[in-house]
């Protein structure tokens, strides 16, 4: 009987559940738990938005100044700084600036971090001038932001047109200051800006200095004077300046289209270019300059299948001391390089070139040199609108035995930048077109050699992006590394009509 008596004890504790002095702990432990975990989250959102503060400022600020320094480096007659009439409140991390800085605020403001951001004053501007127009850049302390103003001027007067006076855009927010130094524009051709961001509790200063292309003075009134040209005679091939340089021109088949053109620009004002003589070193029989030898353009013929340099030579007729020269080295390839068609090249377009066996049998380099051995060279140039090239990349490589590309002349490196090896898919006719939103074909030069190992044909693909809105040459010829002298024909693509 007591021993069932116990048995009901235990069996009661046991079915009694928690006390209260446990739940107490229990939920205790739980709020100390919650706490942490709480702040831990709370301490995490505030380190991220702290720092996506950080970056927001740091881009605003970037763009602000790649904006402003466009118009600085720009200006053609003058640039002038307006401070306020009323000191701008400070709130800034460039308070105290560097020596030469023409501040907006007071010492004592400035030396204080407390001033008031919502006080009130008047705009400071930076005002640039053009021939036709004045750009106002236009710091508002009360909005804490710059505004962009553009105002047209009467060419006249040099005054702002009645109707001439634009909108203001936004430039940037969340600027508490704005510093303009002008003390070495004249001198140094340079305007210093500085920029302060506040956000919250962030601050940003932006600081840097711009040099302008023109000589201009630091207020609107007086007329901006330009550079004087030195002195001298030019002369320009395809619109580049190859004055006592070398010009590089490359034999093709037809005997009657082998012409170069030159012209000649005399720098000073003070000669007139249609009155220079021009001449040639080769004999008449190599070149013919077709009978006109006075005046800016002088055309030449080349006749010889056998000359390889001449100079060609310009003299002012109203300055026998103004006179230069340029040297032309002609080449004879071995025309073994085919194309498939009209060589201009459109955007997603593909194009097809091979190495001519008959050509190679029955050139010099017959028994010498096998298809696979010949390297592939690519080179892109941008064209400017008077003709001027600018490189813009180059690529060479050669088919291995074991089928895989050895680029360079070293048989090393790999192809990067501009240009990239593409797998047989884009080899078709259509190309990049099938594959518009994708960054492999829309962005590069893809190439591809289609026979594999023989290395005989090579198809090249635009992307649809590639260099967008710029005019291109792309040129194509071939090499041996045995021979490092030779190259063959060049074939060359554009971009343009």
């Amino acid at each position: 009987m007591k021993l069932l008596k116990r048995m009901n004890k235990s069996n009661n504790r046991k079915n009694s559940g928690f006390t209260l002095v446990e739940l107490v702990i229990v939920m205790a432990i739980m709020g100390i738990l919650g706490l942490a975990v709480a702040g831990f989250i709370g301490t995490s959102t505030k380190q991220y938005k702290y720092a996506s503060k950080d970056v927001d400022l740091q881009y605003e600020a970037q763009l602000t100044m790649n904006q402003i320094g466009d118009l600085i480096i720009d200006a053609q007659k003058g640039v002038k700084y307006e401070p306020a009439t009323v000191a701008a409140p400070v709130e800034v991390a460039s308070a105290a600036p560097e020596a030469g800085y023409i501040a907006t605020a007071s010492a004592e403001e400035a030396s204080s971090e407390e001033a008031s951001s919502e006080e009130t004053s008047s705009d400071s501007k930076l005002i640039i001038y053009n021939k036709d127009c004045t750009y106002n850049i236009i710091y508002r302390p009360s909005e804490h932001k710059i505004y962009l103003r553009k105002d047209t001027l009467d060419p006249a007067t040099g005054a702002v047109k009645a109707d001439g006076q634009g909108k203001e855009s936004l430039m940037a927010e969340n600027v508490t200051g704005f510093t303009p130094d002008l003390s070495e524009a004249e001198s140094k051709n340079s305007v210093g800006i500085v920029v302060d961001f506040k956000a919250g509790d962030k601050k940003y200063t932006s600081k840097q200095n711009f040099t302008m292309r023109n000589k201009v003075p630091t207020g609107a009134d007086v007329e901006y004077v330009a550079p004087a040209e030195p002195e001298g005679i030019r002369i320009y091939y395809k619109g580049k300046d190859v004055t006592n340089g070398t010009v590089y021109y490359e034999m093709i088949n037809d005997p009657n289209n082998n012409r170069l053109q030159f012209t000649n620009k005399i720098l000073g004002g003070k000669y007139d270019a249609t009155k220079a003589t021009w001449s040639v070193s080769a004999e008449n029989g190599d070149v013919d300059d077709q009978g006109k030898k006075t005046g800016d353009v002088y055309n030449i013929l080349i006749k010889s299948t056998t000359i390889t340099q001449f100079e060609v030579y310009v003299q002012s007729d109203e300055n026998k001391d103004l006179k230069a020269k340029v040297t032309v080295n002609v080449a004879h390839p071995i025309n073994i390089l085919q194309c498939d068609a009209d060589k201009h090249f459109n955007l997603g377009q593909t194009h097809h070139l091979n190495i001519d066996e008959n050509e190679l049998r029955s050139s010099p380099l017959k028994d010498k040199y096998q298809v696979k051995d010949f390297v592939w060279h690519m080179e892109v140039e941008s064209v400017s609108s008077t003709g001027a090239t600018e490189h813009k990349g180059d690529i060479s490589f050669k088919m291995g035995d074991d089928g895989k590309l050895i680029y360079g002349p070293e048989g090393n490196g790999e192809p990067d930048g501009i240009f990239k090896f593409s797998s047989k898919e884009i080899g078709g006719e259509t190309g990049a077109q099938d594959k518009p939103d994708d960054p492999k074909y829309r962005n590069y030069l893809n190439y591809y050699i289609v026979d594999g190992n023989q290395n005989k044909e090579m198809h090249i693909t635009l992307g649809k992006n590639f260099l967008v809105g710029e005019k291109l040459n792309i040129s194509v010829w071939l090499g041996l590394e045995k021979e490092p002298k030779f190259k063959s024909n060049t074939v060359t693509f554009y971009t343009y009509y």
